[in-house]
């Protein structure tokens, strides 16, 4: 017997697939990866070939290698459309002769880049930098095609600027003339321009400068009236009013000769109230006085001190501190640490200083305390409560950290209680007599005095309602059932057992009120038909006596009454009427009485009644 040698496990393979695939299947792959490799190696050469090369350093134009950078630079300048950008991508390529390479091309591009800056320039013109547009137009190279409407453009701006200044010119001069309305006629004259900058922009300022200086000039004007006068409080009132006067304006320059003699004489009456002691009235004087103004050494402390007084002494009695506070403090604070010792005001200021520097510091920790209490919770209302209670009875600011303490304990009362006053709400939105008792007695716990006890009032006020609503709408319901049978008197007997300061007392009062009406005029109204029948029947006085039997206060009584005075005026015009017949039959015998013949038997003209009974 013979053995076979063993075969590789690739060999095994290459059998398997040549056996699958056929002998002829590994050409056609090879050929494939060779096509595959060749088609990469040829896209990356076209891809080398077409790419960009890396653009030059624009930033240093000493670093261009070639004429072609330089202008690869120029376009790109220009890329970013603004004037000063064009111009200099002009400047790049305009030194070029006519016999450079790129001279053409150069020239094309300038034409262009010319004509884009015209735009910008006038853009910038517009918006009033006619120097800078000026500047720029003025770096352009003749060689341009659009150089003469640039220069034309340029002549355009200068008329136009000196229109512009000359009728700013006499807005300015009917300005100090005090003219206002031949100002504003002035400024009218500017929108015949044609530059946005002095339709819009210059004309909007010189209108404000106009409004400016009247304003300024009118308070000048108010402030020397009331300092003729001479009196001291009108003296201040000047003086207030001169220095909220605008510092650009002409008119303050005109005032400052005055504001410095008003304060002269404000400051001498100050120091003399000073010299007799009079320390408080003297401070109030001095604060009339503006702080800015240049004044002795002796004048300025007495104002420095004046005004450190009135920062010190404002508004400090607040119950939540503020910075501003704090602020106005330190402020006043370093005021009169700014008095020498040498002056007259120096013990008086050294005085307050100690008791400022007091109200700083209890300042401080009530900030602090406040800042503890902002976070709203208990343990950090009870350590602000301990930091403001820190500050005794003698010192400045005891009323504010009362006030706070007091505050922060109801906010702790409030965080007590809210629970309750919660649990309450949920057991009467369940409904029910039963759920509303139980809420009004759980409400009921919040103790007298506490922060929540008028909500928790106002809440058992509308769940005590709500339980009497519940006991007495069957009652009210059965009324409004007999009422809609037409029982009027048994559905008022019944609303009437809703007894007096119930919840739905004033329904029920209400609904007996439309129920008794409605009762008045079913008993009435046949009254008043009666009534209307005898007057159609000419039986007026009859008809007025019926309808009389209306009482006041009934549902038909105003219906009865004007009825009546109907009636009334025509019985009285038919009487008028009657009176000379009357007159001429008196002296005549009376007819003497028909056997049978009575009042109601006569009705030939249809009255029922006698003629002399009707009227």
């Amino acid at each position: 017997m013979t053995s076979t040698p063993p075969t590789s496990r690739s060999a095994r393979v290459r059998g398997t697939l040549s056996d699958l695939l056929g002998p002829g299947f590994l050409w056609p792959v090879v050929w494939i990866a060779i096509l595959v490799t060749a088609g990469g190696v040829s896209l990356r050469a076209v891809t080398v070939m077409t790419r960009n090369p890396p653009l030059p350093d624009c930033t240093q134009a000493a670093s261009f290698d070639s004429d072609s950078e330089r202008l690869l630079c120029a376009q790109a300048s220009v890329q970013s459309g603004s004037a000063q950008a064009i111009v200099e991508a002009i400047e790049l390529v305009a030194p070029w002769p006519s016999s450079h390479p790129l001279y053409k091309e150069a020239n094309r591009l300038m034409n262009q880049w010319s004509r884009a800056l015209l735009e910008e320039l006038e853009e910038m013109v517009q918006r009033g930098e006619i120097r800078q547009a000026k500047a720029l137009a003025g770096r352009i190279p003749e060689r341009v095609e659009s150089y003469s409407q640039v220069e034309d453009a340029i002549a355009q701006w200068d008329a136009e600027w000196e229109t512009g200044r000359e009728f700013e010119a006499k807005v300015t001069q009917a300005i100090a003339a005090q003219n206002w309305t031949g100002a504003r006629r002035a400024t009218q004259d500017i929108k015949v321009l044609n530059t946005r900058y002095w339709v819009i922009t210059r004309h909007n300022q010189l209108k404000e400068k106009i409004d400016r200086e009247e304003t300024a000039r009118r308070q000048l004007n108010q402030a020397r009236t009331l300092a003729k006068s001479g009196d001291l409080q009108k003296l201040g009132e000047a003086l207030a009013i001169a220095q909220g006067m605008n510092l650009e304006t002409a008119a303050w320059e005109d005032a400052k000769p005055d504001v410095d003699r008003w304060a002269k004489a404000v400051l001498q009456y100050s120091f003399k109230k000073w010299e007799e002691e009079d320390i408080d009235a003297a401070i109030a004087i001095v604060q009339l006085v503006p702080p800015d103004l240049t004044l002795t050494s002796e004048a300025q402390d007495l104002v420095r001190f004046g005004h450190a007084q009135q920062l010190a002494v404002g508004h400090y009695d607040q119950w939540l501190p503020s910075y501003a506070q704090v602020y106005n403090l330190l402020e006043a604070i370093r005021a009169v640490q700014q008095i020498s010792p040498v002056s007259p005001f120096y013990e008086e200021a050294q005085a307050s200083l100690t008791q400022w520097q007091q109200k700083l510091a209890d300042m401080v920790q009530l900030q602090y305390a406040s800042t503890l209490a902002q976070l709203g919770q208990r343990a950090s209302y009870r350590m602000a409560i301990a930091e403001a209670e820190q500050i005794t009875q003698e010192r400045p600011q005891r009323v504010q950290a009362q006030t706070l303490v007091s505050h922060w304990q109801k906010e702790i009362e409030r965080i007590e209680d809210r629970p309750i006053l919660s649990r309450a709400v949920q057991l009467a939105s369940a409904g029910g007599k039963a759920n509303l008792r139980l809420a009004i007695a759980k409400a009921s716990t919040v103790d007298q005095g506490r922060a929540l006890r008028i909500q928790g009032q106002t809440y058992i006020a509308e769940w005590l309602d709500r339980i009497e609503i519940i006991e007495d709408q069957p009652i009210l319901t059965k009324a409004e059932q007999l009422a809609d049978g037409g029982k009027l008197k048994q559905a008022i007997a019944e609303a009437q057992k809703v007894a007096k300061g119930r919840a739905l007392r004033d329904q029920a009062q209400a609904a007996i009120k439309t129920w008794t009406g409605e009762l008045e005029t079913i008993e009435d109204r046949p009254i008043l038909v009666r009534a209307e029948n005898l007057a159609a029947r000419g039986s007026l006085t009859a008809a007025i006596e019926v309808a009389s039997q209306i009482a006041p206060g009934r549902a038909l009584y105003s219906e009865a009454r004007s009825s009546i005075a109907i009636w009334t005026n025509e019985r009285a015009y038919i009487w008028s009427l009657e009176a000379p017949a009357v007159e001429s039959y008196a002296d005549e015998a009376p007819y003497p009485a028909e056997e049978g013949y009575s009042d109601d038997s006569y009705s030939n003209d249809g009255y029922s009644d006698s003629y002399n009974n009707d009227f």
